[in-house]
Order: C-alpha cells, then sequence, then structure tokens
C-alpha cells in the first residue's frame, strides 16, 4: 500500500528530528565512536534527501537566517524578541517541507535578537 504525500511529509519532519536528536547525542559519546557516528548521520541524511528529492519534497532550515514575516516558519518565542529589532533564527525545532517548491507544512523555530542591538 503506497503512502500518501501528506504522510511522507508528516514523516520527513518526524525522521529530520531524530536526525538532529541523534547528531545532538554524538558528542555524550566516547571519542571513539565520534567519527562513525557523525558518518552514519551524513549517510542517513542524504539517503533521505535522496529519497525526498523523488518525491519532491524538499526539507528546509533557516538557523542562523534573519527573521522576516515572509518566512514559513512560525516563532515558538516571539513575545519574547522586541518586534523593534531586528531577529536571527537561533535554532530550527521544525523544519519547513515543501512539495514542488510549495510550502505544505511551517515549520517552528526559535528566535533571539541581532547581536549589538538593543
Amino acid at each position: 500500500m503506497p503512502l500518501c504525500e501528506n504522510d511522507l511529509v508528516e514523516l520527513a519532519s518526524e525522521y529530520w528530528k531524530l536526525a538532529r536528536a541523534f547528531e545532538r547525542s554524538i558528542p555524550l559519546t566516547p571519542d571513539a565512536h565520534h567519527n562513525r557516528l557523525n558518518a552514519q548521520a551524513r549517510y542517513s541524511n542524504g539517503r533521505l534527501d535522496t529519497i525526498l528529492d523523488r518525491a519532491g519534497i524538499k526539507i528546509a532550515t533557516f538557523d542562523g537566517a534573519e527573521f522576516e514575516i515572509n518566512l514559513p516558519v512560525t516563532a515558538v518565542n516571539a513575545e519574547d524578541v522586541s518586534s523593534d529589532n531586528a531577529c536571527v533564527v537561533e535554532r530550527t525545532l521544525e523544519p519547513t517541507i515543501l512539495v514542488n517548491d510549495q510550502v505544505v507544512l511551517t515549520g517552528k523555530v526559535f528566535l533571539i535578537e541581532k547581536k549589538g542591538q538593543r
């Protein structure tokens, strides 16, 4: 039974979150395992991109990007940052998913105020 597009989109988002958790856990392992685990993470992420590309699905993240109102994300901490100052995306919590270059799932991000501003 084939998966529908919505299932693939949801699966892509969940896999991305699991892969990020895996990558964050690598520094907690003994140093002797870091190279192998980093290689496994790169391989798995590459496979995910290849598989999703065949379905016309792309994962977009915005870490380090200046936050703009037209960015296809929701800021989970928007009320904690000043609307008078420029903000940047500190961390993508959930990726934005595009199908054939159309946003089908809006991402979630955590913002910080741009350095040098108050």
